[in-house]
């Protein structure tokens, strides 16, 4: 009983992290004027972190957050199944409310968040080939 109390605290602890790191990333991209369309945007192929606009370009940003900054950076969290899912949850996107100017692109932004509060935040713009949203993947 105690051990799954202490889960479900570790749990929700590992949820507060991943969404103080997407209100910060949500921050970055605000203040480099980019629109917010949706966060958290769900399909049946999986889940957006952020939907932005920048322009005409529709932008797609993973959120990728840690306590600490050791050897591994956040990014090294993305996995290729989830890249996959990824993709092909912005295709979706995509199908159901369209690209203004035709244009898209993935992001990723990376936050460490100690207990101190922010310590890094990171943007990497296309991080992804766009061409994979349109080919096969």
């Amino acid at each position: 009983m105690i051990a799954v109390n202490l889960f479900g605290k570790k749990r929700a602890a590992h949820l507060a992290l991943g969404q103080a790191g997407e209100r910060d990333a949500v921050r970055l991209l605000r203040e480099h004027g980019l629109e917010i369309l949706a966060c958290d945007w769900r399909c049946r192929f999986g889940e957006l972190d952020i939907v932005a606009r920048d322009g005409d370009c529709v932008v797609f940003v993973e959120v990728k957050t840690r306590r600490r900054l050791d050897r591994y950076r956040p990014s090294d969290n993305l996995s290729p199944r989830q890249l996959r899912r990824n993709v092909r949850a912005a295709r979706e996107y995509l199908a159901e409310y369209g690209a203004p100017g035709g244009r898209c692109r993935f992001d990723l932004i990376e936050v460490v968040r100690t207990e101190r509060g922010l310590q890094e935040l990171r943007r990497h713009m296309d991080f992804v080939d766009a061409d994979l949203i349109h080919g096969v993947f």
